[in-house]
């Protein structure tokens, strides 16, 4: 009984660096927000601008939760990261994190959050590295080299 008042760690997203262009040229000042909900939190935005690189960086975030410790509780992390630029949004990543633990794949994809706001939304798959055979999905305006399979793309 006394469980369910414990507080436990729970990892929410991992730091995130990553790069903006508009085809091709780097956009400086531009507000990227992070917006994280977890099941018995509130919701939490964060922000970041980028530098005339167009370069930006936003922390890991981790948390004490009760919500670790119920039983009957899904435990998942929805991340979205947008830009608005020129009145319309631009999502840098869309997903939820389906585990209180970091996970390998979803660090290695927020480290390399590089997006052209020239570039078609899509939704694709990238390895989980604790279950290869149940891929993650997300939806990004950004591409990556490797890992990286579009499923489609989608229509505003």
């Amino acid at each position: 009984m006394f469980g369910f008042f414990k507080k436990y760690d729970a990892h929410l997203c991992s730091a995130v660096s990553g790069r903006i262009v508009n085809n091709g040229v780097p956009v400086e000042g531009l507000k990227v927000e992070r917006q994280l909900l977890y099941t018995d939190e509130k919701n939490r935005i964060d922000t970041a601008y980028t530098d005339k690189n167009g370069n930006f960086t936003l922390p890991k975030i981790d948390i004490r939760s009760r919500a670790p410790g119920w039983t009957l509780v899904d435990q998942r992390t929805q991340q979205r990261i947008w830009v608005l630029y020129n009145n319309k949004y631009y999502i840098l990543w869309s997903t939820a994190l389906k585990s209180i633990e970091p996970s390998s794949s979803f660090d290695k994809k927020l480290s390399e959050l590089n997006a052209d706001l020239t570039t078609d939304l899509v939704a694709f798959t990238f390895i989980n590295t604790d279950s290869p055979n149940t891929p993650h999905c997300a939806k990004s305006i950004c591409r990556w080299e490797n890992d990286f399979e579009i499923l489609h793309i989608i229509e505003d």
